[in-house]
């Protein structure tokens, strides 16, 4: 009954809702849509634990991962298919065929839902006043960029943001207890952070999730072999942008070189992704940390 509501999930209000403006306007809806997109985060994410503050890295690192791999689950269990470009009208049906995933189902939004929890998290955990309306602006953004394109129902949109804000409310419930939560044995992390993440990824059969269990798992375990070292960066420009590029340059053979090598099984990308997460958390830092001129900032 919930996916056949018709104002929730028909093409006709992603019709009535678009703002017709011109090419200009879909070049920025796009733009929009891009700081929700994969690459934006790989980029982003790295560089706040490298060269800005490890905590709030970590605390928004965490929780961006954990919805992520929330949110393939759920589109996994829901399979619910994303609007059909014959029913849209004109200039919308384009950008849908142009943008639309071919194979990923649509409810909830991952675009909108990780937005309400990426940026939710850093505004909380910033706490300035001009960042939050920031933040918040591109929250909206990014979740109308979705239905301006016609990638997604109202109802998906609406389903992430919902779950974005439960579980942007779950962080910041669990802020307080941050250190209390890493402080536990080695074995249980195992069990916890590999263990399960990898059952799961075999158990649902999802490259998506396999891939997003797999970076939640990695970074997890690398936080917590790492010390939890959270302690404060100084930022200095020319050594973090060395370490941002050699970082990212590891993280983008990680990701492409081994997808070349490994089989295309939903187990080797977790594999693959469990390497992107453990460098950024620990490989990356160990080696900086040990190379004078860069362990200055770090």
């Amino acid at each position: 009954m919930f996916f056949s509501n018709s104002l929730l999930f028909g093409e006709e209000t992603l019709n009535h809702i678009h703002i017709y403006a011109g090419k200009w306007l879909d070049f920025v809806m796009v733009a929009f849509t891009h700081l929700g997109n994969e690459m934006f985060y790989i980029l982003v994410i790295p560089f706040l634990f490298w060269c800005v503050n490890k905590r709030i890295a970590t605390i928004v690192g965490i929780s961006f991962l954990l919805s992520s791999a929330i949110n393939d689950i759920a589109k996994f269990f829901f399979d619910n298919p994303r609007p059909d470009a014959m029913h849209l009208a004109p200039g919308i049906a384009e950008l849908n065929k142009m943008y639309c995933p071919v194979a990923s189902p649509g409810f909830p939004s991952g675009h909108a839902q990780n937005a309400v929890v990426f940026w939710g998290t850093m505004a909380y955990t910033i706490k300035h006043r001009i960042f939050t309306i920031f933040a918040i602006f591109l929250m909206v953004a990014i979740a109308y960029s979705r239905l301006y394109l016609g990638v997604h129902y109202l109802g998906d949109v609406a389903g992430g943001i919902i779950i974005g804000t439960i579980l942007f409310l779950c962080a910041i419930v669990g802020i307080p207890y941050y250190d209390k939560i890493w402080n536990i044995k080695f074995i249980s992390s195992i069990i916890i952070f590999v263990l399960i993440p990898l059952f799961l990824s075999v158990a649902l059969k999802g490259n998506e999730i396999a891939k997003s269990l797999g970076v939640l798992s990695g970074f997890s375990i690398g936080f917590i072999l790492n010390k939890y070292k959270t302690e404060e960066i100084t930022f200095k420009l020319l050594p973090s942008l060395i370490k941002f590029i050699i970082g990212i340059a590891i993280i983008l053979i990680i990701k492409e070189g081994f997808k070349i090598i490994f089989p295309s099984y939903s187990i080797f990308d977790f594999i693959r992704y469990w390497m992107m997460g453990i460098w950024v958390s620990y490989g990356a830092p160990a080696i900086f940390s040990r190379i004078p001129y860069l362990s200055k900032n770090s």
